[in-house]
């Protein structure tokens, strides 16, 4: 409290400290917004890092700069904007940590049944002996990680909306903001049209390897790509519309003039115009992107967007004609486009009927995993964990890591709680932007409300067969959209000046201000936490697969370090199960050069993997792992008793998790009961389960594969049956020949 007080006091003595923090702020928003993209789309662990960590520094200094000194009472003062946006940000907020605080098991059961189940089979197999505790407090997502990390990405998310907002407070700032904007766009279509049609196709100095002969830009992947696009698109429109003139009487003289005179004038006649043409082409060179991106969401969001903004043009007397910009804008794109060839994105759209069954089947299978986290969903992030499961058998050779529709995987990941609250909140934000928007008369304010609204409207219909908003660079930049229109529309021009008309609630530091200030000052310090550590784990994971690839020692130790730095990551408990184990099967030293105990080491890969399962029970590989794992004990005197059952029971755990689709599980379960068959006598009941269970797995993965994937498996059995039980009748017994 002194130090700040006392930095307030220096703050004070100077009357540039508030323009200083604002005009850096602002700076540091654009360069995060603008180059975040160029980072390969900032999907990497460094591009995620560098725009986590700018957005944060941007609205530590907007944070700093809404601590004030009152003139009148002479009291600490701090100021937080108030959006249509902060009750959404504060409950989504709200929602995701309850999603993580462990619960008792009364109130879990009632939540989500299947959480608790899901819990239960989170503990270890070696010592709950198949049925847990009845006392454990477990969460509603099974794996926290993906949660914990959403909440970085909704901090990040909030901070930004709320700080570039407040710094757009005057038409210079906006028209900077949305100029820079329009120059990121426009260098990612043009980069990626001369890479694409030079045939030398790269993303800076990496080669495609995906997507040849389609327009991605910077990005990886072309849809969201055309994500982008199609934002920065309804924003270019919606400034060309703001920037053009007002209407004027038109004379007798000037109703006499050709056409083609009266159209050069109010092309070329002005320097504002200049401007709007170049803000034009800018438009014109991002559809041309976003066509040769091949993207049918893309255009078909692109089209609904454009569709939007036409008919709320329409809705307003005296703008209507500024419809003509978009009809112009479809024109001039055509004409490109019509010109330079659109024969393979056209060709996408003839096989259009079978990619959208594809990804309706991915949204079908993603509705029942909310059937079963009916309220509270699984966690939102945990999709690509808890999918398995439910994958349809047509996909059982695809990893896939999202649904291909946002509506369907949020009501998932965060059930109808969860839904209702970011449905209710976009529907406050939408109601409360049209209201104002109505009651607007300025044409500037008009026309740049319209932004947010029709790309809204666009990465709405989009995100219908796609998961644009997965990605930090797409999101940022809707929220930049959305931060520009509600600018805009509180904004007022009196004699040459601006005057944002933005609320603020304001209170004193030191008394009810700090219930808001600390807590963001905290937020903000477990999120830079949390970035940097995992950053570093990352690196560290990266450089433990570098020495294991040149087979070069100390990969264990950077694998340690890696789990050290982000304990709650299951996937680095797994990996360096996986670097533990090719030590153990190499007989590897360690980096003193000493031989480890055997015993020793296969100890640290029980406790490995069993930590990987409690932080992370949905994939079955970990269980598939752990149970062979259990079995390499079966020397020991306990392993009948204790060994054995716990390998039956991680078994049956990975059957649970991966479903009944999933061909590699089935082979993996069928060698397993085959090999625990022979641990029993042929008296023993066990013996007839176990050989049940091998012969039900066989058969159900030559039943899922087909072609010569299934001759191949058939003549594996086969040999493996074999090895265990040398006897032709016995084989066809098993696999029901």
């Amino acid at each position: 409290m002194f130090g700040l007080e006392i930095l307030a006091k220096a703050w004070d003595s100077s009357n540039s400290r508030s323009f200083l923090l604002e005009k850096t702020a602002f700076g540091i928003y654009l360069f995060v917004l603008c180059t975040g993209p160029l980072l390969f789309g900032g999907v990497g662990v460094y591009g995620y890092t560098f725009i986590t960590l700018g957005v944060l520094l941007a609205s530590l200094l907007v944070l700093l700069k809404n601590v004030h000194r009152d003139p009148k009472t002479k009291s600490l003062q701090f100021q937080a904007l108030i959006t249509p946006l902060n009750v959404t940000f504060l409950l989504l907020f709200l929602f995701l940590l309850f999603q993580i605080l462990p619960l008792p098991p009364s109130i879990l059961k009632l939540l989500s049944p299947e959480a608790w189940v899901v819990g239960e089979k989170s503990l270890p197999a070696s010592t709950v002996g198949g049925d847990g505790s009845n006392h454990a407090w477990f969460t509603l997502a099974p794996y926290t990680l993906p949660v914990r990390m959403s909440l970085d990405r909704l901090t990040v998310y909030g901070l930004f909306f709320l700080g570039f907002s407040q710094l757009l407070n005057s038409r210079q700032r906006i028209g900077t903001a949305v100029l820079c904007i329009l120059f990121l766009g426009s260098f990612e279509a043009l980069y990626g049209m001369i890479q694409t049609f030079s045939g030398n196709e790269h993303i800076w100095w990496v080669r495609k390897t995906a997507y040849r002969g389609d327009v991605t830009g910077t990005y990886v992947n072309r849809n969201h790509f055309a994500g982008l696009l199609e934002i920065i698109i309804m924003l270019a429109i919606a400034y060309v519309a703001a920037t053009s003139e007002t209407k004027k009487k038109t004379s007798n003289f000037s109703r006499h003039r050709s056409f083609r005179v009266r159209l050069s004038g109010r092309l070329f006649g002005e320097e504002r115009f200049s401007k709007r043409l170049v803000v034009l082409f800018s438009a014109v060179v991002m559809g041309l992107g976003l066509v040769f991106s091949a993207s049918r969401g893309g255009m078909l969001g692109a089209a609904g967007g454009l569709l939007c903004a036409g008919l709320l043009f329409m809705l307003r007397k005296g703008h209507r004609r500024k419809g003509l910009i978009v009809l112009l804008f479809f024109v001039v794109l055509c004409a490109y486009a019509l010109r330079m060839g659109v024969e393979r994105p056209l060709e996408r759209f003839r096989t259009f009927d079978i990619s959208f069954e594809v990804r309706a089947r991915y949204a079908q299978q993603a509705l029942q995993l909310f059937e079963d986290y009916p309220l509270t969903g699984v966690g939102v992030g945990n999709f690509r964990y808890a999918y398995p499961k439910y994958q349809a058998p047509e996909d059982t050779k695809t990893f896939i890591d999202h649904a291909h529709n946002d509506f369907a995987e949020f009501l998932a990941e965060a059930g109808i709680i969860g839904f209702v609250l970011l449905g209710l909140g976009f529907l406050y934000y939408l109601y409360r932007t049209a209201r104002l928007w109505k009651g607007r008369h300025d044409p500037y304010a008009v026309c740049l409300g319209v932004g947010p609204l029709a790309a809204l409207a666009a990465i709405g219909i989009h995100s219908y067969s796609d998961f644009n908003l997965h990605y930090v660079t797409n999101c940022l930049m809707l929220l930049a959209v959305m931060s520009v229109g509600q600018s805009a529309l509180y904004l007022e021009r009196h004699h040459g000046w601006d005057k944002s008309l933005y609320s603020f609630l304001r209170r004193p530091l030191f008394g009810k201000g700090a219930l808001v200030f600390f807590p963001l000052l905290v937020l903000f310090v477990l999120c830079v936490v949390s970035t940097g550590r995992h950053f570093v784990a990352e690196a560290y994971l990266q450089r433990a697969k570098i020495l294991s690839r040149q087979g070069e020692p100390g990969s264990i130790e950077a694998m340690r370090k890696a789990g050290a730095w982000n304990p709650s990551d299951a996937t680095l408990r797994h990996e360096m199960s996986l670097h533990l184990k090719e030590s153990r099967n190499a007989g590897i030293t360690g980096n003193d050069g000493s031989s480890r105990d055997p015993k020793e080491l296969q100890r640290e890969i029980l406790g490995t993997l069993e930590k990987a399962v409690w932080l992370n029970p949905l994939v079955e590989e970990y269980h598939l792992s752990l149970g062979w794992e259990y079995t390499t004990l079966w020397g020991e005197p306990d392993a009948e008793q204790r060994w054995m059952p716990a390998a039956d029971l991680s078994m049956e755990r990975a059957a649970y998790f991966a479903g009944s689709n999933n061909p590699y599980l089935h082979v993996m379960m069928g060698d397993y009961w085959l090999m625990r068959s022979k641990t029993v006598y042929p008296g023993n009941p066990l013996w007839e389960v176990a050989l049940a269970k091998a012969r039900w797995h066989y058969l159900k993965n030559l039943s899922i594969e087909t072609g010569k994937d299934k001759e191949r498996m058939a003549k594996y059995m086969k040999a493996n049956v074999w090895v265990h039980y040398p006897d032709v009748e016995f084989i066809k017994r098993i696999l029901g020949q």
